[in-house]
């Protein structure tokens, strides 16, 4: 009889364990790193993402930002700039780590739409000659990039008193360490696109950025 009850314990238990986990959960996040570089008065860019959660594990997430670059050394003797705005899709795996943390991997397919501009000068070094330089300004550019994407985060305990209570539910601090390969962007001759909104430098392929974010789960 003993060992009935402590198998209908068990069914109950798993019962409930399977009823907690829930099938589907939407967050938002937004890059703060990004917001401090754009207040530092660096560069202007931004981002957020609106992601969907499945059974806890398996997520789906959309990414969209705009960027302001002004790369110091984007043309030797002048001067470069590119703005823009891009988008990302994608999905993964999260895996609980303990009872706050998550780490996963995941993939994304990206798209940036820009324009740049930039001036490039040359000195005659005789002085026999006039000085030269030229203003260039290349519109609707676009550029295309996979993304692998290792993520890490970790809930925000408000009220540490009460671990379950539903405020330190909702808040996560996390980084996205992404491995990012060009597939395609508008190339030009003699001054090449130097940096896209999104990926970054175009010389650098692969590239290896680190994004931090504040994400809400509001249910």
């Amino acid at each position: 009889m003993w060992q009935a009850f402590a198998q209908a314990d068990s069914v109950a238990v798993d019962s409930l364990e399977e009823e907690s986990v829930r099938f589907i959960q939407p967050s938002f996040s937004f890059d703060y790193g990004k917001a401090l570089v754009s207040a530092a008065g660096f560069e202007q860019k931004y981002e957020g993402a609106f992601s969907l959660l499945f059974f806890e594990n398996y997520y789906l997430t959309g990414e969209i930002g705009t960027g302001n670059l002004q790369p110091k050394n984007g043309i030797e003797n002048g001067k470069y700039q590119s703005e823009g705005n891009y988008y990302r899709i994608g999905g993964g795996y999260l895996k609980a780590i303990n009872s706050t943390s998550r780490l996963g991997l995941g993939v994304r397919y990206a798209m940036s739409t820009f324009n740049d501009l930039g001036e490039y000068y040359v000195e005659s070094q005789s002085g026999s000659q006039d000085d030269y330089s030229e203003q260039f300004i290349r519109k609707n550019l676009e550029a295309r990039w996979v993304e692998m994407v290792l993520t890490s985060e970790s809930k925000v305990r408000l009220k540490k008193s009460v671990p379950e209570a539903r405020i330190n539910q909702l808040f996560s601090l996390g980084f996205h360490l992404r491995l990012r390969v060009m597939s395609s962007y508008d190339r030009f001759s003699p001054i090449d696109v130097y940096s896209v909104p999104g990926y970054g430098r175009t010389v650098n392929n692969p590239n290896l950025a680190l994004n931090l974010f504040l994400k809400f789960t509001p249910f």
